[in-house]
């Protein structure tokens, strides 16, 4: 039998005094450098916020098909909580350039939000950002900037 010890590793992003994350392409520029070691692969992230909006952290959850999909609540929620999140994002990298909703995503956002209400946490914004490279134009939907309902 194995036994795995689980740790804790912070490394720091950026410097100073972050703004409030408000638009969806502040959420882009916010990851900006979070999909170097899995832009070929599908990935799903969690921004926690404090009650302005103001980032705390960038959490990689899952990587590879379906990642979304595959992301339970409980593990999503977990990170949140540690971090003390009033708000959160979810942000999802596909590795080409189609980032429209699929019928996965309409359902992990659907979860996700319905546990968000439980825990009395601000569900914000969904996106979907394209990692295929690095452009001056970032390809990216936003559910929030899509006027979804809430």
């Amino acid at each position: 039998m194995q036994t795995f010890e689980i740790t804790l590793q912070y490394r720091l992003v950026r410097l100073g005094d972050t703004e409030p994350l408000g638009r969806p392409i502040t959420y882009v520029d916010y990851m900006s450098g979070a999909f170097t070691d899995c832009a070929n692969e599908e990935s799903i992230w969690l921004i926690s916020m404090n009650p302005k909006h103001r980032p705390m952290g960038r959490t990689l959850l899952r990587t590879g098909p379906l990642a979304a999909a595959m992301t339970l609540s409980r593990d999503l929620f977990r990170v949140a909580l540690f971090a003390e999140a009033n708000a959160i994002a979810v942000v999802r990298g596909q590795p080409d350039e189609n980032v429209a909703m699929t019928k996965h995503d309409e359902t992990t956002l659907r979860r996700f939000r319905e546990t968000a209400g439980c825990l009395n946490i601000e569900f914000v914004d969904y996106l979907i950002i394209s990692t295929c490279d690095d452009r001056r134009w970032p390809l990216f939907y936003s559910w929030h900037a899509a006027g979804r309902p809430h």
